[in-house]
């Protein structure tokens, strides 16, 4: 009797292995039971996205970078319809070199006979700032075609004016090298475009011609 006692005792008091116990709703993993590993697995998956993420991020911007940067390069058309606009304003803006017109000398010569061509092409020149001209008669009194002679010294940009101004006067115009030591200019005037020559004079029965006096120049 004795000995059951005993080993019942030894049984009591021996520890028990623990067991799930369930209390207020809580339980406790038993001891060999193997851990889950859904939490690790979870935080992998959570890790992928996020890198997956920022991939498609970084991505995505440099696309947006090289889409800008084309959109701003010029096209080769751009430079060269620059270029020529350039040009054309730098034509545009040319002007030809400047000259003192009142330290010309303008000499005017009235080659048709009619009265006051001399003075009419001095009126003209003045108004361009031709301020020292002179007229007088050309010993030729029938002529059509003006006639201009310029001195070497002269500039060209007073040359082309000139030319210009009687181009725009007269019906023809002839130009020569000028070898007057006084004026830089001599012009013999021609028939103005529009008007006609004027008629010769008819022979009289007179004896005697009575002289007549120079027209105007």
């Amino acid at each position: 009797m004795e000995d059951e006692q005993n080993s019942q005792s030894q049984t009591q008091e021996s520890p028990q292995v623990s067991s799930p116990t369930q209390g207020n709703g809580v339980s406790f993993p038993t001891v060999g039971e193997p851990k889950k590993s859904g939490g690790a697995k979870t935080l992998l998956i959570i890790g992928i996205l996020i890198l997956v993420g920022i991939l498609g991020f970084v991505i995505y911007k440099n696309a947006s970078k090289g889409s800008e940067t084309t959109l701003t390069q010029p096209t080769p058309y751009d430079n060269l319809t620059t270029s020529d606009q350039n040009q054309a304003t730098t034509v545009a803006t040319a002007t030809p070199a400047a000259f003192d017109r009142s330290k010309i000398k303008v000499q005017i010569q009235n080659g048709t006979g009619i009265a006051g061509e001399a003075a009419y092409l001095q009126t003209q020149l003045k108004g361009l700032g031709y301020t020292s001209v002179s007229v007088a008669n050309s010993a030729q009194q029938n002529l059509t075609t003006a006639q201009v002679s310029f001195s070497s010294s002269l500039s060209q940009s007073a040359v082309d004016e000139l030319t210009n101004e009687l181009n725009s006067i007269y019906q023809n115009v002839t130009s020569t090298n000028s070898a007057s030591p006084t004026y830089d200019v001599v012009i013999i005037t021609g028939l103005r475009k529009g008007a006609t020559a004027k008629p010769s004079a008819t022979p009289t029965s007179t004896p005697a011609a009575t002289p007549t006096a120079s027209p105007t120049p």
